[in-house]
This record gives C-alpha cells, structure tokens and sequence, in this order.
C-alpha cells in the first residue's frame, strides 16, 4: 500500500466529516466495543493485556467523547461484524471490510485503514498465483479472504484449507500444512518482522475498513467522525498509524 492511498482516504474523512452535522451521543457512558483480538497488529494480546492499532485508536476517540469502554471478544471475525449490526455491541472492531452489501443492514463509520488481501509462503518458493497449481492456500475462516480464495479457483485449482485466525494459519504455513497463505498485508507483515522465511508474493484485492455499528446508531457514528477528523487535524492519528504500520 502506498502512502499516497492512505492521504487519499484521510482527505475523504476530512471533507466528509466536515460536512455533518454531529448529534448529541449521550445515552450511556459506556461504548461496547466488539473485538477479534487475533489479528496484529491491528489488535491482539500481549502478556494477557490488549494491544494494536485500533484498540488505541477506539480508546482515544473513546476518551475524547468522555466514554468508559467495555471489550467484548466474539468468537469468530464475522462474528464481530454480526454482533455490530445486530446491535449486540454498540460499535465493532478487527479490519471490517467495508462493502456494499454490508452497508444494507449496517453503518460505517468514515474509512480510518486500508490495505490488501496478500498471498504468502515459505521461501520463495513461488513467485504467482498460478504456482499454487494443485497446491494448498490457507484462510482464516470467515473472511472476506473465503470469497476471494473461491474466485481465484476459478481460474487456478488448489485446495482451500481453513483456520480459525491468524496465528493458526501462520503456524500452519510455516509447519509445511499449506503451501500459502492468503491473509491481510499488514498481519503478514507483522508475523515477517519475526520469520525472515515469510515472503509477500502477491498483492491482490484492496480493503477499506471503518468501525461498525447498527443502522439505529447514527448519532454515535457521526460522533466517531468528528473525533476521527480531529485525529487527523491534530496529528494524532499519523502518531498511531507510524507506530503500529510500515506505509511503503
């Protein structure tokens, strides 16, 4: 990804953001926040305590609003994103692909990230997708990686093997279960700061994420953007982004 993407998506936030009208959020001082804690960095635990990107990002907009936060793990990726839109937690976080079928039955907040579905293995040992001929590529299940490993079969035939998150599937692929691995950038990125083996191959589908909430959540929503926008004004988010992500 390069810098100049993300510049791009942080002037959509700020003309945008500046153009709403921001309503009064004050039914609770806590904000339930869904979480997939196994997905660096963005969010995962270190030494029993929470870490990543968008666990500081949400408590900071949280602390701005004069908001508690309470954590709610789900068990699955998707899971996270279903607990948003069915209300069961107020806001959700993990990398949430935005999408236009999503949008029908939920709300995004403004485009905080982007980043790519990236292809990975073990040494070099293949240079394309279509070396994965007859061989096996890893996923985390429930992903919007499961859509993009089923359409890429149509025109390369290997076999799809499933994983509940991440660091299961970089196991598996650093133990010879699969021959590669399909998974978000900046997660490969991460796990390659720790094995100099791992190597990037390819850089397909982009992704754009923002934090999920039900469609009745409108007013916490625009809340969350107008903090974001003054994130972006202040300085504070380019702070965090150079913290947790390498932007080439």
């Amino acid at each position: 990804m390069t810098k100049a993407t993300l510049l791009i998506l942080i002037s959509m936030l700020v003309i945008t953001s500046a153009c709403t009208d921001t309503k009064e959020y004050s039914e609770s001082e806590t904000i339930t926040v869904g979480i997939y804690p196994y997905m660096p960095p963005y969010q995962y635990y270190e030494n029993d305590k929470l870490e990543g990107f968008e666990i500081e990002l949400v408590s900071e907009i949280a602390r701005r609003m004069n908001k508690q936060i309470e954590f709610v793990e789900t068990d699955d990726k998707y899971g996270n994103y279903v607990a948003a839109r069915s209300g069961t937690v107020d806001v959700s976080i993990s990398a949430i692909t935005k999408t236009a079928s999503r949008e029908k039955d939920s709300i995004y907040s403004e485009l905080y990230m982007n980043s790519y579905s990236s292809l990975v293995c073990v040494d070099s040992k293949y240079s394309r997708l279509a070396d994965f001929e007859g061989k096996k590529i890893g996923i985390v299940d429930d992903t919007v990686y499961v859509d993009h490993a089923e359409s890429y079969k149509k025109s390369v035939d290997f076999e799809i093997v499933k994983y509940y998150n991440y660091y299961d599937l970089n196991s598996a692929l650093l133990d010879g279960e699969v021959d590669g691995a399909l998974a978000d950038y900046f997660t490969c990125k991460y796990f390659m700061k720790n094995d100099d083996d791992l190597t990037i191959i390819e850089n397909t589908d982009i992704h754009y994420f923002g934090m999920v909430s039900s469609i009745e959540n409108e007013d916490l929503i625009n809340n969350i953007d107008e903090v974001l926008m003054n994130m972006y004004n202040d300085g504070s988010y380019e702070k965090l982004r150079l913290k947790y992500f390498e932007i080439e």
